[in-house]
């Protein structure tokens, strides 16, 4: 998501999350808001499903998901032009590729040239040609992909 969007949305998001919340658990305590028990249960999971969501998205615009992705390609390729400076010399070019790619993967991502981004430049160093190998990181990865 834009961060300038996310500024924007988190606030809202946050009070409509807490006033569900609230407004299930009220009804437990006999204070109530709402006209059944079941539509209390509604407002503790929606409420709790719009809280778990802003976390997702605070923590994929800080340095989670794509950013820590982003993060870790760059320092992959200083490790790499660092334990091969003869590569930059033009000795082997392909060393820093295969290094860059090595350490990525044990990072703990994959190869995965599908975003149109790689496919402009199919390089070891672009972001955009990793995603991470484990089920929810990768999920929000390439949800947060599909609007870059």
């Amino acid at each position: 998501m834009n961060q300038d969007l996310s500024v924007f949305v988190t606030p809202f998001a946050l009070v409509i999350g807490c006033a569900l919340i609230a407004a299930g658990g009220l009804y437990f305590i006999e204070i109530q808001f709402l006209k059944s028990r079941l539509q209390a249960i509604a407002a503790l999971v929606a409420g709790s499903l719009v809280l778990a969501a802003l976390e997702v998205v605070l923590a994929g615009s800080s340095v989670s998901f794509f950013k820590a992705q982003q993060v870790q390609t760059s320092a992959c390729e200083l490790e790499g032009e660092s334990a091969h400076p003869e590569a930059r010399l033009g000795v082997d070019v392909n060393v820093i590729h295969k290094h860059i790619l090595g350490c990525m993967q044990e990072a703990g991502y994959e190869w995965a040239p599908a975003h149109r981004n790689c496919k402009d430049a199919p390089v070891a160093t672009n972001a955009y040609c990793y995603l991470p190998a484990t089920g929810f990181e990768r999920a929000i990865t390439a949800f947060q992909l599909r609007f870059e």
